[in-house]
C-alpha cells in the first residue's frame, strides 16, 4: 500500500490581486522528480457570474405597444450575476412592473404582463413568448400608470445587438418576432442555448507533467451541474487519479480554477478548499 501526505489549499493561499489562483508554499526546496500528486476533495463555491458588463452580455430590449400605432422601446441593464432563464423572466417581469407596463386584476390582484422568456426542455430551447395587447381597458382591471392601448390588437417584441446575451438564450441579435405579431406568438432559439460558460471547473497545477496531453498541468475536473448559483460544490473522487510531476526543485505550487477552455474563472467567492495528496512514486524514497 503506498504513503500519502496531505496539503490543504484554501483562501489563505489565495494569490493577492486574482479570484482563482492560489499558491501553496513548503517549508523548503522540494524534488519533484519522483512525485505524483492527486486530488482527494474539493469544495468551491458556485460563484462565478455568467452574465455581467465584462462579458458584454448584460443588454436587452423591449419593443412595447403604446397608444394608437405606436411603440416605446423599453432598454434594460441585468445586474451582473448568476441566472438561469427563469431568472432572466424574473428580471423582465420585475422591470416591465416597476417601468407600469402591467395590467392588475382588480378581483384576483395578478399583475399581468404581455411578454416572457420560457424554457422548453423538450426541445432544447429558449422561448420568448408575447402575448397581444387589448385595445380598451378590460373590465375589473386597472392599467399600470405607463400603460396605454394601441388601436389595434399588437404584441411587444423583444431587441438585442449583444451576441454574447444572444448565445444564453439561443438566439442571434436582431428583433423577435421580426414582423410585430397581432396574436400570441412564440420565438424559439436558433441556436443551443448556453447560458453558462462554465460547464466545468478544471483544476490546474503548474507542476503537473501529462506527455499525452497538450493541457499537461490538469489535475481533477469538477461540475457544477445541478448545484444551484451561490451553493457549495463538492466532489471526492472514489479513486485518486495519481499525476507525475515535472522533474525540479520547487518551493511552492500553484493551483488554478477555470472552465472547460482554460479560461481562468472569476470566483465572487474564495472561500475554498482543494486537498491534494502527494505520495513517490518510487516507495523507496519514503519520508520516515
Amino acid at each position: 500500500m503506498s504513503v500519502s501526505y496531505p496539503i490543504i489549499i484554501t483562501q489563505k493561499n489565495l494569490v493577492p490581486g486574482t479570484t482563482n489562483t492560489f499558491e501553496y508554499k513548503f517549508s523548503n526546496n522540494v524534488d519533484f522528480s519522483n512525485l505524483d500528486i492527486g486530488l482527494s476533495q474539493a469544495s468551491i463555491f458556485h460563484s462565478w457570474f455568467n452574465i455581467s458588463a465584462a462579458k458584454n452580455n448584460n443588454q436587452f430590449s423591449i419593443i412595447h405597444p403604446i397608444s394608437g400605432a405606436a411603440n416605446t422601446t423599453l432598454n434594460f441593464t441585468i445586474p451582473d450575476g448568476g441566472y438561469e432563464i427563469l431568472d432572466l423572466n424574473n428580471f423582465l417581469r420585475y422591470e416591465l412592473l416597476k417601468n407600469g407596463y402591467y395590467l392588475t386584476n382588480d378581483t384576483t390582484g395578478e399583475q399581468i404582463i404581455y411578454c416572457e422568456f420560457k424554457v422548453n426542455p423538450s426541445v432544447y430551447k429558449v422561448e420568448f413568448v408575447t402575448y397581444p395587447m387589448p385595445t380598451s381597458l378590460p373590465a375589473n382591471h386597472t392599467a399600470g400608470p405607463s400603460l396605454t392601448f394601441p388601436s389595434t390588437s399588437r404584441t411587444p417584441q423583444l431587441s438585442f445587438n449583444q451576441v454574447q446575451f444572444g448565445n444564453i438564450i439561443g438566439f442571434a441579435p436582431g428583433v423577435f418576432p421580426v414582423v410585430q405579431p397581432i396574436v400570441l406568438t412564440t420565438s424559439s432559439s436558433t441556436k443551443t442555448p448556453v447560458v453558462s460558460d462554465v460547464q466545468n471547473v478544471v483544476i490546474t497545477l503548474n507542476s503537473c507533467m501529462n506527455p499525452f496531453a497538450p493541457n499537461s498541468s490538469i489535475i481533477y475536473s469538477v461540475s457544477p451541474a445541478s448545484i444551484g448559483f451561490g451553493r457549495l460544490i463538492s466532489d471526492k473522487p472514489n479513486q485518486i487519479c495519481w499525476v507525475p510531476q515535472m522533474s525540479s526543485y520547487r518551493q511552492s505550487i500553484t493551483l488554478q480554477l477555470t472552465n472547460q477552455d482554460l479560461q481562468p474563472i472569476e470566483l465572487q467567492d474564495t472561500d475554498v478548499t482543494v486537498i491534494l495528496l502527494i505520495r513517490f512514486r518510487d516507495q523507496n524514497n519514503l519520508m520516515r
